[in-house]
């Protein structure tokens, strides 16, 4: 997903894999005792609590997200080690046109009901181009895509810098030494080194975030970053960590207006302890390892909790595994986090093919039931898990039946569904050439208590009909006129009440006719 390294640490005995392009570096590092100001929690309850109780006013939920060329392209091996078994490949097909790609992206995270996207910054090289490692440039991409599809407002950025292995390889690729973090290491004292962290990585970040788009802590904009190791880095005590942190907090003010909100590692702390000030850093995660998939850190009054869904790297002597258990240990992560009342919970990670990790619509059938398994998961603790609109698109489904083989558009998806890009509003995909006996089917979809009612977004040349299906209990077939060709309507099709908000099994039906459907909306009413 998002790093040029394996994002998981132990925190004793401490494991970590590095990869650059088929290089792999593993290395020990020592975690020093916890300052008792700055508490960390790891205890599991095997009892996830409902997301309702959620405070929607405090909390905010986020993922690191990967955008490097790999990533883009479908995710291949990279970075992890060469021959490690990539289960969970995203159900999203790649083409050759990049902005599918965030198109699409963006209306999954959209759907999963996170309030921030931690973009994965890595910085980018002048002097060699060619270098598509996170860079910060691309998200420009980003913001076109969220207004292209529609889901302006419905989540805001962050910045994950990858540091320091990125600030390394960056500066090492920059000045002909080849894109690696170790030869040399980043000196975190040589000022010189700094525009590596600022110019060309986080400063330019910004420049292609919007204001309006920017996820913002108490009014200030929000910088993650990741640990300092020993591995990447040297030079890193006397206070030079802490004078990083004092120059992006100088350098954003004047730039942008802003003082960000920087939230570091609990590294940075056990590297310089100068950093271990409130008017330094503004808060500290503590990451995960195998034997914690998830942790909650308390600093300077603010709780921040981090995690994963699943992870494993597993090749060689790289044995890196936490059982995804068909979503039993990302329910366990959410609620000893979000639901545990962390302000700012940060999940690995919404693209982290490499490493199994990722949090997208997966064609994953391992160590996962279903498609949208973890995006439904992750939803159940947003700010909104119930929403009195849900807009799902049909070529996401978790499951189908066609009666023609293949995908007569050769899009979005593999398998017996018939996928094209749409030309209607919004953009994006829809099935096509729908037909009787055809369905296509969502799991564990949310409905509010009351009255909730289907709305179809359609095309058709003829005339046809279909009929919605919540648990197994049809509801009455609706017809739908005929719209024209590439014509599209919304009608709506059938209501279904609750007495509590609750999860369901929605299939729509194809009765009759042959027509293309956009996706469809549950709305309370």
């Amino acid at each position: 997903m998002k790093r040029m390294t394996n994002r998981a640490r132990a925190f004793a005995v401490p494991l970590k894999s590095a990869c650059f392009y088929g290089l792999t570096a593993l290395t020990l590092f020592s975690c020093s005792k916890e300052p008792a100001n700055d508490a960390v929690t790891q205890q599991v309850n095997s009892n996830p609590k409902q997301a309702a109780s959620i405070s929607a006013a405090t909390q905010f939920i986020g993922s690191v997200v990967g955008f490097n060329g790999t990533v883009r392209s479908g995710g291949g091996p990279n970075p992890t080690p060469a021959g490690n078994t990539l289960y969970n490949l995203p159900l999203y097909k790649s083409s050759a046109v990049e902005n599918d790609w965030w198109d699409n992206l963006v209306e999954e995270f959209a759907y999963s009901g996170q309030d921030f996207f931690a973009a994965n910054c890595r910085g980018y090289s002048p002097n060699v181009p060619t270098v598509d490692h996170g860079d910060p440039r691309k998200l420009a991409l980003l913001c076109q895509a969220m207004d292209r599809r529609g889901v302006t407002g419905k989540f805001t950025i962050a910045v994950f810098d990858d540091c320091p292995s990125s600030w390394a390889a960056n500066r090492n690729v920059d000045n002909g030494a080849g894109y690696q973090p170790t030869n040399p290491k980043f000196d975190c004292g040589n000022t010189a080194n700094y525009k590596y962290i600022w110019d060309l990585n986080i400063k330019t970040a910004f420049q292609n975030i919007p204001d309006a788009k920017r996820f913002k802590y108490n009014g200030r904009p929000v910088v993650f970053f990741w640990g300092v190791s020993t591995n990447w880095a040297d030079n890193y005590g006397n206070s030079n960590l802490k004078k990083i942190l004092q120059y992006i907090r100088t350098q954003f003010n004047a730039a942008f207006g802003q003082n960000p909100y920087l939230v570091v590692d609990k590294s940075w702390i056990d590297r310089d302890p100068t950093v271990n000030d409130p008017a330094v850093t503004d808060a500290v995660h503590a990451w995960f390892d195998m034997a914690h998939p998830w942790t909650m850190r308390t600093f300077n009054g603010v709780n921040v909790g981090s995690g994963v869904a699943g992870f494993r790297v597993v090749q060689g002597t790289t044995n890196m595994f936490i059982d995804a258990n068909h979503g039993q240990t990302f329910l366990t992560t959410l609620n000893n986090t979000r639901g545990a009342g962390a302000a700012l919970t940060l999940l690995e990670g919404f693209t982290d093919v490499a490493e199994n990790a990722a949090i997208f619509r997966s064609s994953d059938v391992t160590y996962y039931d279903y498609p949208n398994q973890r995006i439904n998961i992750v939803r159940r603790y947003s700010n909104d898990p119930y929403p009195a609109t849900l807009k799902v698109e049909a070529e996401g489904c978790d499951s189908f039946n066609d009666v023609t083989a293949g995908n007569s558009g050769n899009m979005y998806r593999d398998g017996d569904i018939d996928v094209v890009k749409t030309g209607d509003a919004n953009g994006g995909w829809h099935v096509t050439g729908a037909q009787a006996n055809e369905w296509l089917e969502w799991r564990e979809l949310p409905f509010k208590s009351g009255n909730s009612k289907f709305q179809v977004r359609y095309s058709s040349n003829q005339a046809a009909s279909v009929r919605f299906n919540v648990d197994g209990v049809d509801l009455p077939v609706i017809s739908l006129p005929v719209t024209g060709n590439g014509v599209y309507s919304t009608i709506d099709a059938g209501t279904k009440s609750f007495t509590s908000n609750s999860l369901h099994t929605v299939r729509l039906k194809i009765v009759s006719g042959s027509l293309a459907i956009n996706y469809f909306n549950r709305v309370s009413i």
